[in-house]
């Protein structure tokens, strides 16, 4: 027990009088799978052996004096120190003690086609390093890997450079029928008038001077002359009526209107496989919002309209994996707030998240985002404007529905840059606008015949 002792003591002291390039140099290195042991032959018998960490490694004396078996019992390393005797240098072994890796390098071998990536040990983590021929078998190597060690190092790649360009194509179709009708009234006698104007999109023009200073009997004489119904702004339609027997006027406003609106956009970009690719399409509307200092504001912008984001991720079999998030926004007044004294609009927004997988070239289609909303409004008279058939003289009635009905197309294709021998000519390259006297003064050309021409070869991204 003294001899061990003194062992371990002279193995700190050799330790700390090692330097770093010593260090480095050393080449008595051993690994040790747990549950398993290696055995060590030495020059001559050992008077002392050691481990520095006797729960990851444990020494089992042999009948041969000269032979030490070295078994590990748990992940981590340690130093086995053995001193040979007096006056000689103690021989300094470091022990990894790593996983047993036989039963995982085996299933690994299964699931990847050819060269497989390389797995080892790294103090209690296993790692697996190395390329991999598509996502697909990278997934799955992953997860068998995480099995035996649930936080494993993950340095595989996929190899090639995988880039997708999606084309994308918004088609949105909004339509609006409005139907309104109003009545405004004005009646004169001698030196009363007596009028009614109603709530109406825009107000009628009923304005009259006579009619202020009380001389009723030219009413009807400026009506007939001036009473042009409403202002040239107007979205209504006024039928006018002067009855002079009686010194009436009376205008109808009368609106059936019917609008259809199409937006079609056809963006397309390119993206890494596994990388971000957003489109928008619509604007950006100004927020403002406390700075911090007392009567300072911040101004944000913040988008609306159809915002798209996709993820794209190339799997095996040029099969593509989309995660796709979609969020159309329009801004709505009727939810508008107050900051400082300035109005903030108010937003209505629908989103719509999916994962989904399709194949190069193929498209999908997003359907379903349809928003209907109907408006009606009924202005009138209190007690006059419920009379049947007499009460439509004195109401306003306006109904508006409006439908709105979204569609997006996506597809993807796997891409590769052009080479240069396939890039297309540039618009306008092919085209020499350096007419001569006679094509540009007489003939009116404004450019050289025969100099347009189309590009030969593809166009665009091709695989």
């Amino acid at each position: 027990m003294n001899r061990l002792l003194a062992a371990v003591a002279a193995t700190a002291a050799l330790t700390v009088s090692l330097d770093a390039h010593a260090q480095e140099e050393r080449e008595d290195w051993l690994d040790i799978e747990v549950g398993k042991s290696v055995v060590l032959e030495t020059p001559q018998n050992a008077t002392a052996i050691a481990v520095t960490n006797p729960d990851v490694a444990d020494i089992i004396p042999l009948a041969a004096a000269n032979k030490i078996q070295v078994q590990g019992k748990q992940v981590g390393s340690t130093d086995l120190v053995i001193q040979l005797g007096p006056g000689t240098t103690p021989i300094i072994y470091e022990v990894s003690v790593v996983y047993d890796l036989t039963d995982l390098i085996r299933r690994v071998d299964q699931i990847v086609d050819g060269a497989a990536p390389r797995i080892y040990p790294l103090r209690e983590r296993i790692v697996v390093e190395g390329p991999v021929a598509d996502l697909n078998t990278l997934e799955r190597v992953s997860l068998v890997a995480s099995i035996y060690d649930e936080e494993f190092i993950n340095l595989m790649t996929v190899q090639g450079d995988h880039q997708v360009q999606l084309d994308v194509m918004f088609a949105e179709v909004d339509r609006t029928a409005l139907r309104e009708l109003g009545v405004n009234l004005l009646w004169g006698d001698g030196n009363l008038a007596l009028g009614m104007t109603g709530p109406i999109n825009n107000p009628v023009s009923t304005a009259s001077n006579n009619a202020a200073t009380g001389v009723g009997r030219q009413i009807g004489q400026q009506f007939n002359g001036q009473l042009v119904g409403r202002a040239a702004t107007a979205s209504t339609f006024d039928i006018t009526a002067f009855v002079g027997a009686i010194d009436l006027a009376a205008v109808l406003s009368v609106l059936d209107e019917r609008r259809l609106s199409k937006t079609i956009a056809r963006p397309s970009t390119v993206v890494l496989s596994g990388q971000q690719a957003e489109f928008l399409s619509g604007g950006e509307v100004p927020i403002p919002s406390p700075a911090g200092v007392a009567g300072q504001i911040r101004i944000e912008y913040k988008d609306y309209g159809i915002k798209l984001i996709f993820v794209p991720t190339v799997l095996a079999n040029d099969v593509v994996d989309m995660q796709v998030e979609v969020e159309v926004s329009e801004i709505d007044e009727s939810v508008q707030t107050s900051i400082t004294g300035i109005s903030v609009p108010g937003f209505t927004t629908r989103k719509s998240r999916s994962h989904l997988r399709i194949d190069d070239g193929m498209t999908f289609a997003m359907a379903g985002l349809i928003s209907e909303r109907t408006d009606w409004i009924r202005s009138e008279v209190p007690g006059l404007g419920r009379i049947p058939l007499i009460g439509s003289l004195f109401r306003t009635v306006r109904h508006q529905k409006t439908e709105q009905e979204l569609m997006i197309f996506v597809t993807p294709h796997l891409v590769r840059p052009l080479a240069e021998s396939e890039l297309p000519a540039p618009p306008g390259t092919m085209e020499n606008n350096n007419p001569t006297d006679l094509e540009l003064f007489l003939l009116g050309i404004d450019h050289q015949i025969g100099s347009r021409g189309e590009p030969n070869g593809s166009i665009g991204l091709d695989r």
